[in-house]
């Protein structure tokens, strides 16, 4: 009868955990990403957890409220207590687990870059790096769940496909390719979604943000190459009326020195036959 009832208790915690609203039992979105740090996936019972925790960061408006860097930054301090804990035991799954958190630092230092950018985006950029938040923060939370799930041993939620329609839809939207990474054991995927976000951050700090700023960037080098050729052409047209005039008054100074070598040689002749 007990194991009955225990077994039935734990069907109603999962059915509530699919239907409660975070926002509602944690006000706090620190306490949200401590709830994802803590849940386990069998009581999330999300069959696909990508679409589960983008339309949770969605739905919450974590990006639009501006709380982007609260969520990122709390992730990171709670892998942070978990490093201390894994070099402790090293295997090869928290080894896998070290190199994941290694590697989030890195697209969070690339991205807090293009933060301080993003005063100069034009419209589209500013939709871009939305997005671009958005995927950083859902990366966040899946790297603490990857971290856990490989701190514990347990079976592997994520596969080689587990990113690619939004590997698909970053590339189509930012213009860029794959980049080629080395095959990392249990976190391929993560290895190669995390390198492709941090090409999007670069693209952000170097200012090649979109096709359409990409564009403006051209038309301002084309105005400022314009700008330079007409006043080259200016300088030379200014050059040759120069040598034009130069020439006109050595011209007229060299027929006026020939005229009057000519009177002079005429009033020589004139001066001689009068004397013979």
């Amino acid at each position: 009868m007990g194991t009955c009832k225990s077994q039935k208790q734990n069907k109603n915690s999962v059915n509530q955990i699919n239907q409660f609203n975070l926002s509602t039992q944690f006000p706090k979105l620190k306490d949200q990403i401590h709830f994802f740090d803590q849940i386990s996936l069998e009581q999330l019972n999300q069959p696909d957890l990508s679409t589960f925790l983008s339309k949770h960061i969605n739905k919450h408006r974590i990006v639009n409220e501006g709380k982007t860097w609260i969520a990122v930054n709390e992730v990171k301090c709670i892998l942070n207590t978990k490093t201390t804990i894994l070099i402790r035991n090293f295997i090869p799954e928290t080894d896998a687990a070290i190199q994941l958190i290694y590697l989030l630092k890195q697209l969070i230092s690339v991205s807090i870059g293009a933060q301080e950018l993003q005063v100069d985006f034009n419209e589209y950029a500013v939709e871009l790096f939305h997005y671009f938040q958005a995927q950083l923060i859902q990366i966040s939370i899946e790297v603490l769940l990857a971290v856990n799930t490989l701190m514990k041993k347990q079976e592997h939620w994520w596969n080689d496909n587990y990113f690619s329609w939004r590997k698909n839809y970053i590339q189509s939207m930012f213009k860029i390719k794959q980049p080629d990474v080395e095959k990392v054991e249990f976190i391929l995927p993560f290895f190669e979604y995390i390198a492709l976000l941090k090409e999007c951050a670069k693209q952000f700090c170097n200012k090649l943000k979109s096709p359409d700023l990409i564009a403006i960037d051209i038309k301002a080098q084309q105005e400022v190459l314009e700008q330079f050729y007409t006043q080259l052409r200016t300088g030379f047209l200014q050059n040759q009326s120069i040598q034009a005039d130069s020439i006109n008054w050595e011209h007229r100074m060299t027929s006026n020195q020939l005229e009057q070598r000519l009177q002079t040689y005429t009033l020589f002749i004139k001066k001689k036959n009068s004397i013979s």
